[in-house]
């Protein structure tokens, strides 16, 4: 059903004035389809490299670009996907059915990547490849417009970060799932293929249950449009990037995903080859997912007391010191893994919370004629992010690559060098740590206030 145009402001206005917050459940079933985002970033960014290094003989530096290559593709789609989400007339307003439609493909591209026919090397890497392009497609017609719509079903600018509390908290079980329970699931059958099947088929009934719960429960949720830009897609790209706010939080956003993306790819080969024990993937994951689901809050608070911009650039400084006191592992052992851990689970929290929330806030704020374009901005935000996290993985592909690394298939073992030890854990503490760090030179240029938010108007 179309929605008149003139009238796009009102229903807005009335929740968030006279019907106040939205109830709860609607920030829990948004947040729950982080869910499934969450686990299609962490579990191919956690084992997707080793599985094609370690189970189908792919070369690091090749297995680097099976990883970056949807992501590029990815790059260019996801803004067309927001343009046509924003220009979307329906009953269930312009997002959720771009949610369904991500809901219904996603799970099983995602089963599919895991359960490829008996291949190796290059020809496995082709394989892979093609359905890790298609399933990246599917996520982003769920996520784009689901990162779109804490800007426009609220008009309360504190409201907008517990949206994104909630989902921090979701990302925070989705990570648990993705980067604690997948593990351990690979791991089941003795034969590794047959056990990187099992996770698949287990993560993607997983990724299914939580998009369709986000999309049934947000029914309740306003459903607000706002007039359509009709420029085509480079004049509102160009239009987007002069937004003054999200012109220097898009590229802090970025280096905080290369960083948590470079740390999560580093997970199995520190475990594995420093500690000596793969087990250990599940029980750090588990380190850094606790703290970082039971933090979210107190940054929400913090956010609140000081502002948005001050609490990322905190959260940004405690990942980093968690990554390098990482680097240690060979001095102090699991003790010393285990308190640095919890250090960058706490520092994520507040890196996925508040970059989100300030998101919101820039979607919020339109130009003078009342035009907004929540679509561009968080199809450009969710491809950004994305291919910042396979730059990550790639920084970490090249470290092993450079430091001679050697790959294996299912069942074979190899004796790395030192040279290869020693570059696995730069690439995995020391490198994501100085990333992180430097988000905090696009940060001091954040000026977004509550009070311009409130205007609605970018300037």
């Amino acid at each position: 059903m179309s929605t008149a145009v003139g009238a796009s402001h009102a229903p807005l206005r009335a929740v968030s004035e006279q019907g106040g917050p939205l109830p709860y459940s609607v920030h829990a079933w948004y947040g729950s389809g982080a869910v499934a985002t969450g686990i299609f970033n962490t579990v191919p960014g956690l084992l997707l490299l080793i599985y094609l290094t370690d189970t189908l003989a792919v070369g690091p530096a090749l297995a680097g670009m099976v990883i970056f290559l949807p992501k590029v593709i990815d790059l260019v789609v996801s803004p067309y996907i927001g343009v046509w989400s924003d220009r979307t007339r329906s009953a269930w307003g312009p997002r959720r059915p771009w949610m369904l439609a991500g809901a219904v493909t996603l799970p099983p591209l995602f089963t599919a990547i895991f359960f490829g026919p008996p291949l190796q090397g290059a020809q496995a890497a082709g394989y892979v490849v093609v359905l890790f392009v298609l399933a990246a497609l599917a996520s982003s017609v769920f996520q784009v417009p689901h990162a779109a719509m804490p800007g426009e079903v609220t008009s309360d600018y504190h409201e907008r970060s517990t949206f994104n509390t909630w989902r921090t908290a979701f990302v925070g079980l989705a990570l648990m799932l993705g980067g604690a329970l997948a593990p351990i699931l690979q791991g089941v059958p003795e034969d590794p293929v047959a056990g990187y099947r099992l996770m698949g088929l287990v993560m993607g009934a997983v990724i299914g249950v939580a998009m369709v719960g986000a999309v049934v429960g947000t029914r309740r949720a306003p459903r607000p449009t706002f007039p359509a830009r009709t420029e085509n897609l480079l004049g509102q790209l160009r239009s987007a990037l002069s937004h003054r706010h999200f012109r220097v939080l898009f590229p802090a956003n970025l280096l905080m995903a290369v960083a948590s993306g470079t740390m999560v790819a580093g997970v199995p080969y520190v475990t594995a080859n420093i500690m000596g024990e793969p087990a250990y993937t599940s029980i750090l994951m588990v380190c850094v997912l606790i703290p970082l689901i039971v933090s979210a809050p107190l940054w929400k608070r913090l956010s609140v007391r000081i502002d948005k911009r001050r609490a990322a650039g905190y959260s940004a400084i405690v990942f980093a010191l968690g990554g390098l006191g990482l680097l240690f592992i060979p001095v102090w052992g699991v003790p010393g893994a285990v308190f640095s851990s919890m250090l960058v689970g706490i520092g994520l929290s507040g890196t996925n919370l508040l970059p989100w929330s300030m998101l919101a806030d820039c979607l919020a704020t339109g130009d003078a004629s009342g035009q907004r374009q929540g679509g561009v901005l968080s199809g450009a935000w969710t491809s950004g992010e994305a291919m910042a996290q396979a730059v990550g993985t790639g920084l970490l592909s090249v470290c092993l690559a450079v430091s001679g690394y050697v790959e294996s298939g299912a069942g074979e073992v190899v004796r790395q060098s030192q040279s290869a030890l020693r570059g696995m854990l730069i690439g995995s503490t020391l490198l994501p740590a100085a990333v992180m760090l430097c988000c905090l030179v696009p940060l001091m240029f954040y000026r977004l206030t509550h009070e311009e938010v409130s205007a609605g108007v970018q300037g």
